[in-house]
């Protein structure tokens, strides 16, 4: 039996325990990766597959790793749902145009541009030699961390430095031991800037990236004032930390029915990157704000996946942070709900597949305490019933008309939430219009919910022919104690139509609060400037404010025990509310991220004392939070 103690939190060399094997599982593609809880007898499972082994994420959740020839094939009810890692892509949609986003410029009163604060940024990587991550001490960049290289020796380079170049300039806890990683490899600032002074930096520091959307977000959150591009960073100052994230492996890949071009990245990795991060910055001695522009459409949307738990459960840390991105499904058509009332007996749901379509999940979560029976018609009429007393047996739906086989996973009570799961899988779907027949055994006044994968994992021509825009906020967006950003358009003052929408099917206030988010300006990978539109832009935006008011709170010493939630509560007070709509609400949270108009100025004249005291007293500071005469004002 493992004990707590077992867990490395810190994100050391794991120990080796028995069955333990020589190459990385993490990395490998002969291994399937399932996420625990330390409480679950560990030790126990892995008498059962030889070859097994763990890794722990925290002192909570930690990673199984178990070879796929002795697993068999994944089957949801065969194992707990939540096990079962989940794939999240990119939360942003490429755009082309002029930005003339409304940038968050320095406050001169208070000079906030993040100082003595980090920046995490998971996601895929970051292009180093960009000019906007680059000041007169060489790179900004304190650690980049890429899951994605396999090689057995960590940090080479990193070592050969340290030896040419002694104990210099060191950044605090830069021993070897500290800083190595489970799998990857890791470049510390020094590995960095060496690459910087190099003709070939790549021979130095190979991480790539080869999307753009990391260089993106971190640009966006903490890149340098460009005067000449009219851009900056939200936090131009703050200190970053880097991880790329490796690809979903392949079995899963599979299991997820994903398009071979779809870019996808499992859930225990994205929880390793975020206990490295938070080590890291708690080395550095930095308050951290963490940025997540990735999302999935997977789970029941009430913060019960196991990257949503990990979100809640750092952000309540002191000086730890996490912004994430709201989701592009408000105008997909990828979801769709129904309700039921007194007396009404069925619900049809209608689903157009595309020509050529290879295969999809979906996934069917219906409100307790009811008892849910559905019926699946091809587009040549066929109806066949799906079993809701099967058991843990995966049931197949074979079809006489169409070549279509149809895998369903019926849980009649799913552990994390007591909602009922129905897990569906198409293969070799025939084109046209497919119809789910749902009816409710006891006509109970209850609700249900079915979800198709996020845009980019299945095709754009499938989709509900009656969709709904709302309860589209993607995870890990349904966190709790998340900051959970949507996008908006910065010239006309519009929701962004493809924006995910609240709330969660539980009535769990998502998202939070508004950021610009169409046609901003980024950094590119190889220098230069584009645009970008999504809520990924809208989250990078959000964790810069973070960092900044994390420099106001901690830094300058007005609020020592900051949380991330301390920062939702804090924006979600000043945010911009229109007198004509009620807040919260389901597309705007508490309303638009904003700078007040008096911390805009850099004087304040007498008679604008009153207000400008009054403005930090109504966020919290001053006799509610904080000595309000720390905020620096000079009248005239």
């Amino acid at each position: 039996m493992l004990r707590k103690e077992d867990f490395e939190p810190n994100m050391k060399t794991e120990d080796k325990i028995p069955g333990a094997q020589t190459e990385n599982p993490a990395q490998s593609q002969r291994f399937g990766d399932f996420i625990v809880k330390y409480m679950q007898n560990v030790q126990d499972t892995m008498e059962l597959f030889p070859g097994a082994s763990f890794r722990a994420i925290n002192e909570i959740f930690g990673v199984l790793y178990v070879p796929l020839e002795s697993m068999g094939e994944i089957e949801v009810t065969g194992t707990s749902y939540n096990s079962i890692p989940k794939c999240y892509t990119y939360m942003d949609m490429e755009a082309a145009g002029e930005s003339g986003i409304n940038r968050l410029h320095d406050h001169p009163y208070l000079k906030l541009r993040g100082k003595g604060t980090a920046v995490a940024v998971i996601d895929s990587g970051i292009d180093y030699q960009n000019e906007v991550f680059r000041n007169a001490g060489g790179s900004r960049i304190a650690y980049l961390w890429d899951q994605s290289i396999e090689e057995e020796e960590q940090n080479q380079s990193g070592r050969e430095l340290e030896a040419e170049n002694g104990d210099a300039d060191n950044l605090p806890g830069d021993d070897i031991a500290d800083t190595e990683v489970p799998y990857g490899k890791l470049f510390r600032k020094k590995d960095i800037d060496r690459a910087l002074a190099s003709e070939e930096p790549f021979a130095i520091v190979p991480s790539r990236d080869t999307n753009g959307h990391g260089t993106a977000l971190a640009g966006i959150a903490a890149g340098n004032m460009v005067p000449g591009e009219n851009f900056t960073g939200a936090a131009p100052e703050a200190t970053l930390i880097i991880i790329k994230v490796k690809p979903a492996k392949q079995y899963l890949r599979n299991f997820y029915l994903y398009p071979p071009e779809a870019e996808a990245f499992q859930e225990n990795d994205v929880m390793m990157a975020i206990a490295f991060a938070i080590s890291q910055a708690k080395k550095l001695k930095m308050p951290l704000s963490i940025c997540l522009g990735i999302g999935s459409s997977q789970g029941a949307h009430l913060g019960t996946n196991a990257l949503s738990q990990y979100v809640d459960y750092v952000a309540n840390f002191s000086q730890v942070s996490v912004s994430v991105a709201a989701g592009n499904e408000g105008n997909t058509r990828n979801h769709s709900a129904g309700f039921f009332s007194q007396g009404r007996e069925q619900i049809v749901t209608e689903l157009r597949v595309a020509e050529g379509e290879q295969g999809f999940t979906m996934e069917f979560w219906g409100e307790p305490p009811e008892i849910y029976e559905l019926s699946i018609q091809s587009p040549t009429g066929e109806i066949l019933e799906v079993s809701s007393s099967i058991g843990f047996r995966t049931q197949e739906l074979s079809f006489v008309f169409v070549e279509t086989k149809v895998y369903v996973n019926y849980i009649l009570i799913e552990r994390q939430t007591g909602y009922s799961l129905v897990y569906i899988r198409f293969f070799h779907p025939a084109s046209g219009i497919w119809k789910i027949f749902t009816q409710a055994r006891n006509q109970q006044n209850v609700q249900f919910h079915i979800w198709l994968p996020v845009e980019g994992l299945i095709s754009q021509d499938t989709y509900f022919l009656e969709p709904s825009p709302y309860t589209t906020v993607t995870a890990p967006g349904d966190a709790r104690n998340s900051i959970t950003a949507t996008a908006y358009q910065h010239r006309d003052g519009s929701i962004y139509i493809a924006a995910g929408r609240g709330y969660t099917p539980d009535g769990m206030i998502t998202p939070h609060l508004a950021a610009p988010g169409v046609n901003v300006k980024v950094p590119l990978v190889r220098g230069g400037f584009g645009t970008r539109s999504g809520t990924s832009i809208s989250a990078a935006q959000t964790a810069g404010i973070a960092a900044l008011l994390f420099e106001w709170a901690i830094i300058r010493d007005n609020q020592p025990f900051f949380t991330g939630s301390s920062v939702k509560y804090y924006l979600q007070r000043g945010a911009r509310r229109e007198e004509n709509m009620q807040y919260p609400n389901p597309e705007w949270g508490y309303g638009r991220l904003r700078r007040s108009r008096a911390l805009s100025r850099g004087e304040v004249r007498p008679g604008a004392l009153r207000r400008r005291e009054a403005f930090w007293r109504r966020l919290g500071v001053g006799p509610h939070g904080g000595d309000a005469r720390s905020v620096q004002i000079r009248p005239r």
